[in-house]
């Protein structure tokens, strides 16, 4: 431990003197010590000898909580001010303070309704004696209890797992402790009450809470390294109105005990902190507010994201470097899942949760270096299929020529976004949301030579994408009515009105009866012989129809609408 020396000599903030109903009015009684007075009569022990006793109905009243205590004048010995750290066990569960001779105050420990062990730091100055009180929780409170002593070491190395006790000292004192690896540090400062502890080293500077009067609690999320803990006097934080701790330990004449505890960050139970690859933890979602993980990459990488809950609907989201990709449902029940490629830069993961509820969940991160390449613009032929991403500052255009009459196919898929695509150019503007199923963008329709420009684009949020350009010569007919038999393609033009169309089957067979369009949220009916079947939507054409069945010999009718009075190019397929 380094000691901080200096020429003043130190003076210490006195606690606010305190004496406990019942006890005013009491003659003060001689000590053992020269011309030391005690206000209470009480059994006498030297520092280092264990102390026991026990709580009974006859035993007094009210110095502390107005319970039954037992009470124990605490004196120095030899060597003198050598410290002991005492624990007290007790069959109940009980608090435990401490009182100079004259009756000032000096704190206590209190484990609550629970009954567990609590500390008392006793360093004592030469030839003075300190008042130890037992008191039950509640005035049911009775039995034995034991005061057992052990020496203070004095280190000046902090390891983590293991409690560091000691003496403050005039301008503090600081210890160094070593990360090997990332790790969550928790420090735990227990004892004096006008003392600050700050964290230091490797790019942080962070200060500790207090969670009740002489207890400070600091957490971090650390990197490997080299690490500096400050106690420094009269800088102690207030107590927090949100913040409170137990307050196991009691402490007299200045001494401490500062706790490090490490966990490693792969696994376990934490509400934030950083990802890397191959972490799987877990954690608790409270409040209204998501808990927020950091990600850092050091060039592109494939990244996968899994988060499961059975007690809330999860929501999955990455924020950063121009990229904002979220994830509700995976498909697989209410969990969330994302698999995309990042840039190199920092990222932050929110878990959160769809409508009310929260509750325990589980994260996991798998990262590979990515490999490929994004195509976020240029010209775009027939037949071609790219990965593109999409930031959020804008579209991304691409150029598209055609020589001849096409029938075109143009999907826009994403698992990070929700796509939107785009055509215009040589007197076309057509676009889709939903069209290609889930979220994804589909454009099918018949483009005369020229030039166009294909946007990707979206609706909310941003991330990796597929686009794929397919087409073939354009073999079918354009026809807003008449006749249309099985095997048979036919594009019409929907305007105010629907299209018809007469269906002749020849003999029994069953057909499947599509209509999509890149324009119109399209609707289906096929009537005719012993049939009258609709659709609105089929779930994997987005917004187009679909009609499967079974027709006898006969004429049928096809009747093609649209559900928002919308007009545009629409595709009717007949197949079977």
């Amino acid at each position: 431990m380094h000691i901080q020396e200096s020429g003043k000599s130190r003076r210490r903030a006195v606690r606010p003197g305190r004496v406990m109903a019942g006890v005013v009015g009491l003659a003060l009684l001689a000590g053992c010590g020269d011309g030391e007075e005690r206000f209470v009569s009480a059994p006498e022990t030297t520092l280092g000898s264990d102390i026991q006793g026990e709580l009974t109905t006859a035993s007094p009243v009210n110095l502390n909580n107005g319970t039954r205590y037992s009470a124990h004048w605490l004196c120095a010995g030899s060597p003198a001010g050598e410290g002991q750290s005492y624990a007290l066990e007790a069959s109940f569960a009980a608090e435990l303070s401490a009182f100079d001779a004259q009756g000032r105050w000096l704190g206590s420990a209190r484990g609550g309704a629970e009954a567990g062990p609590l500390t008392l730091l006793a360093a004592p100055a030469d030839d003075a004696c300190t008042l130890v009180v037992v008191n039950g929780h509640g005035h049911g409170a009775f039995g034995p209890y034991r005061l057992t002593a052990e020496p203070i070491g004095i280190r000046d190395e902090l390891v983590p797992g293991r409690a560091l006790t000691g003496r403050l000292e005039e301008g503090g004192a600081e210890y160094p402790i070593r990360l090997d690896g990332p790790a969550l540090l928790t420090l735990s400062l227990s004892g004096v009450e006008d003392l600050g502890l700050q964290l230091e080293g490797n790019g942080v500077s962070q200060s500790a809470h207090a969670c009740a009067a002489g207890e400070l609690r600091l957490e971090a999320y650390l990197e490997a390294g080299d690490y500096r803990v400050r106690l420094r006097p009269e800088h102690a934080p207030a107590v927090g109105g949100e913040a409170s701790c137990p307050g196991r330990v009691l402490a007299t004449g200045e001494a401490y005990r500062l706790l490090a505890e490490r966990r490693d960050l792969d696994d376990g139970w934490r509400n934030g902190g950083p990802l890397r690859d191959g972490d799987r933890v877990s954690g608790t979602l409270e409040g209204a507010a998501p808990n927020a993980y950091s990600l850092h990459l050091d060039r592109p990488s494939e990244i996968g994201l899994s988060l499961r809950s059975q007690a809330f609907d999860t929501v999955l989201r990455v924020i950063g470097e121009g990229a904002d990709i979220a994830n509700d449902d995976d498909g697989n029940g209410t969990d969330s899942r994302l698999d995309t490629v990042l840039m190199a830069g920092d990222y932050r993961v929110e878990v959160d949760r769809y409508g009310d509820g929260g509750g325990d969940y589980a994260l996991e991160l798998t990262r590979r270096d990515f490999d490929g390449e994004f195509r976020n613009e240029g010209a775009l032929a027939l037949g071609e299929s790219l990965r593109g991403q999409l930031t959020g500052l804008g579209e991304n255009r691409y150029r598209l020529a055609i020589d001849e009459p096409v029938e075109a196919r143009l999907a826009l898929d994403s698992r990070d976004f929700d796509p939107v695509l785009r055509l215009h150019g040589n007197g076309l503007d057509l676009s889709d949301d939903d069209g290609g199923g889930e979220r994804n963008a589909l454009i099918t329709t018949i483009l005369q030579p020229g030039q166009y420009v294909l946007e990707a684009q979206s609706y909310s949020g941003s991330g990796i994408y597929r686009l794929r350009a397919e087409g073939e010569a354009f073999e079918g007919r354009t026809s807003d009515g008449g006749e249309v038999r099985p095997g048979e393609t036919v594009y019409g033009n929907l305007g105010g009105d629907s299209l018809t169309y007469e269906l002749v089957i020849g003999e029994a067979r069953s057909v499947v009866v599509e209509a999509t369009s890149a324009a119109v949220d399209t609707m289906l009916r096929l009537s005719g012989p012993g049939v009258d079947a609709q659709n609105d939507d089929a779930g994997d054409l987005g917004l187009g129809s679909r009609i499967s069945q079974r027709l006898e010999p006969g004429t049928y009718r096809v009747e093609v609408d649209s559900f928002s009075s919308g007009t545009g190019m629409v595709r009717l397929e007949i197949g079977g």
